[in-house]
């Protein structure tokens, strides 16, 4: 059963700029460790921070019917399984207040990123 759902868009464009303009910066207040090790290797790098950007986004709009709290964005770490699906990372705190599994999809095109997180009882 699905309790949540949130969803994002974001032009890829946009965070081009801020990353141009605020590099490392920019990067360290959107991604986790372990989401900067991935993002490290990518080529396509302005498209991955987007997506990335788009699905905690959308993981904090579902957290709402949980949480009083947002956390912040590296808090919310999304890696890749060993299929290459987008994985939830959240503490243990968030994770026994939210007692529900996510699921991730984000999306490419040339000039947008969208993602989708949805909350469900399923495990």
């Amino acid at each position: 059963m699905i309790k949540s759902i949130g969803l994002d868009v974001v032009e890829i464009s946009r965070i081009k700029a801020d990353v141009d303009k605020y590099g490392e910066r920019f990067v360290n207040r959107i991604l986790g460790s372990l989401e900067i090790q991935q993002y490290e290797k990518r080529k396509d790098k302005a498209q991955f921070l987007s997506g990335r950007f788009a699905a905690k986004e959308a993981v904090i709009k579902a957290l709402g019917k949980f949480l009083t709290d947002k956390p912040t964005l590296p808090e919310i770490q999304i890696v890749n399984d060993s299929t290459g699906q987008p994985e939830l990372c959240l503490s243990d705190e968030i994770l026994d207040k939210v007692k529900a599994t996510c699921f991730i999809s984000i999306t490419h095109e040339k000039s947008v990123a969208a993602a989708v997180a949805i909350f469900s009882e399923e495990k």
